[in-house]
């Protein structure tokens, strides 16, 4: 069930980024937005994914 709310809310903040961009937003800074929460919310996956690997 969180991994459906995630999707959701990654669409929802997508579709805000093209609404942006579609206002006059900066195509750059809207995709270094997006991928920087991307690698931050991955990395964070990947971090306690390995402590509880260890804990294991």
């Amino acid at each position: 069930m969180a991994d459906h709310d995630e999707r959701d809310e990654q669409e929802q903040r997508a579709l805000r980024s093209i609404e942006a961009i579609t206002a006059g937003a900066n195509i750059g800074d809207e995709a270094f937005q997006l991928a920087n929460e991307f690698t931050d919310r991955h990395t964070s996956r990947f971090t306690a994914w390995l402590k509880s690997r260890r804990r294991s």
